[in-house]
C-alpha cells in the first residue's frame, strides 16, 4: 500500500511539473510570447551597443588627453607656450 501511495504521489508531482512547464513553453510560442522575446532581445542589444559607444567615447577622450599631454598641445591644437596666453590674430 505504501508503495502505491508513493508512486501515486510521484506521478501527481511529475504531472503537475509537466503541466506548468508545458504551459510556459506554449505561452512562449504564442504571438504575444514571441513579441516579448523579440522586445527583450532588442533591449539587450541596444544596451550592449550603447555600452560599447560609451566605452569607445571614454577611451577616445582619454587617449586624446594623453596625446595632447605628450605633444604639449592646448585645447586649440596649438603648442602651449608657458607664460604667454595663446591669442588668435584678428582677421580683417
Amino acid at each position: 500500500m505504501r508503495r502505491r501511495l508513493f508512486w501515486f504521489a510521484v506521478g501527481v508531482g511529475v504531472t503537475a511539473l509537466l503541466v506548468v512547464k508545458g504551459r510556459e513553453i506554449y505561452e512562449r510560442f504564442t504571438p504575444k510570447g514571441v513579441t516579448e522575446q523579440v522586445e527583450k532581445t532588442a533591449r539587450s542589444a541596444q544596451a550592449r551597443v550603447t555600452e560599447f559607444f560609451d566605452t569607445l567615447s571614454s577611451a577616445m577622450n582619454e587617449r586624446e588627453a594623453e596625446l595632447r599631454e605628450a605633444l604639449s598641445l592646448d585645447e586649440t591644437g596649438l603648442p602651449a607656450q608657458e607664460g604667454t596666453p595663446v591669442q588668435e590674430s584678428d582677421r580683417s
